[in-house]
């Protein structure tokens, strides 16, 4: 069997930086199980041809960007078909997958008219993403949701990472049954308890310390802004409380700032953004970590960071919302609190400041849970199941999940 993997990402450091990570560990799991995978990244604007512009062009793009930007996406439809058209002709798979990107339809069209079986993945609620938060553009109100209805009905099968996301589309009329619910997974032989934070102990000067941490983008939806409450109690209550912080986003500065104002500039430290790789040493420094995210009506998310936390074996204090809950067991695996109360929030950090024995218990069940359930090669597994299913069975292998059996 081989697979054609198409994604489109773009600012693979920052906006897009998980997932890259995604597609890169899934890409990997899939070519550790044998099966032969082909994977493409499409999106034409990346950094080095922005580079290549002239000046006259940049500035003409920065000034009607915000007028065509949605109109010039749907039609760069017509060049990423003529490129796809070559690649999937070349390539010849017997299936393709593809990553869903707003007002992208041109690799569904191929594929209905190959007869190639597609497997279609669904990150996020993107028309529903753009409506909401792209306030910097001029809107086709109607484009981004017809192009997204026209992807999930072309695809033969569909996977989503968390059961919310799955629920909203089937609200939209998509079939029950043609979707399947494939979390998020974690390289489970990186992030692993046994990696040493000492170097990054010593570095920041936090070798004797109990060390809360959080690794993410400093945007409001992962909750940060909770951050300094928690922080300054904490610290007001243990001497030996440090926190360590790794990451970069809009609200980092406004809360840097904010505690330099508070005297607590010595107790908490801010890396700035780090590499993937570099993160389960960061990681490794921490003795509790943070998953704060705050309450929302539609948590469609699959915390890519709540997996790698959970895998490296340490105690984690989350937000009761989404998947979180579905993932985390209260007392066993982790502590819940209720998103927005930030009473329950410094009570639950409190408790595994207290006790390290429990610190060790939670992480080590956590650890357990992930091997178990979502290392990325159960991620691929399972996909490569639906991947078999849109075959009809010609390829069919009983040893994967879900998958039609020979």
């Amino acid at each position: 069997m081989k697979i054609l993997y198409i994604n489109y990402l773009f600012d693979k450091k920052y906006s897009s930086a998980g997932a890259a990570v995604h597609v890169r560990e899934f890409v990997n799991a899939v070519q550790k199980s044998g099966v032969h995978i082909a994977s493409y990244d499409l999106n034409k604007f990346d950094g080095e041809e922005a580079a290549a512009q002239s000046r006259s062009r940049a500035w003409l793009k920065q000034k009607l960007s915000r007028y065509v930007s949605q109109l010039n996406a749907f039609i760069s439809n017509i060049v990423y078909f003529r490129r796809e058209w070559k690649i999937i002709s070349a390539e010849r798979p017997d299936a393709l997958l593809v990553r869903y990107n707003l007002l992208n339809f041109s690799a569904p069209m191929i594929a209905k008219i190959k007869k190639i079986p597609l497997v279609l993945e669904m990150n996020s609620p993107m028309a529903l993403e753009d409506r909401r938060f792209n306030t910097r553009t001029w809107h086709l109100p109607l484009l981004p949701a017809w192009t997204e209805k026209l992807n999930l009905k072309l695809a033969d099968r569909i996977f989503t990472v968390s059961e919310a996301l799955k629920s909203y589309f089937v609200k939209q009329g998509i079939g029950e049954d043609k979707i399947s619910v494939v979390p998020n997974g974690v390289d489970i032989d990186s992030f692993r308890p046994e990696v040493s934070g000492t170097r990054i102990r010593e570095k920041f000067g936090l070798e004797d310390s109990v060390v809360l941490g959080f690794i993410g983008t400093f945007h409001y939806w992962h909750g940060v802004d909770c951050l300094e409450e928690l922080a300054e109690e904490l610290c007001r209550r243990y001497d030996q409380v440090r926190f360590l912080l790794v990451g970069d986003g809009p609200l980092r500065a406004d809360l840097e700032s904010s505690f330099e104002k508070k005297g607590l500039a010595g107790k908490v430290v801010f890396t700035g953004y780090i590499a993937h790789d570099e993160m389960p040493e960061a990681l490794a420094a921490m003795d509790i970590v943070l998953a704060p995210y705050p309450a929302m009506a539609f948590f469609y998310f699959s915390p890519l960071k709540l997996f790698e936390y959970m895998a490296a074996g340490k105690p984690v204090v989350a937000s009761r919302v989404g998947q979180i809950d579905e993932m985390v067991e209260d007392g066993v695996s982790g502590l819940l609190y209720e998103a927005g109360d930030s009473q329950q929030l410094i009570l639950q950090a409190s408790r595994l400041i207290e006790s390290a024995a429990l610190r060790a218990n939670i992480g080590k069940q956590a650890r357990e849970f992930i091997c178990r359930n979502h290392s990325w090669q159960v991620n691929a597994e399972k996909v490569l199941g639906l991947i078999r299913q849109s075959l009809n069975g010609k390829y069919a292998s009983p040893g994967l999940p879900g998958e039609p059996k020979k």
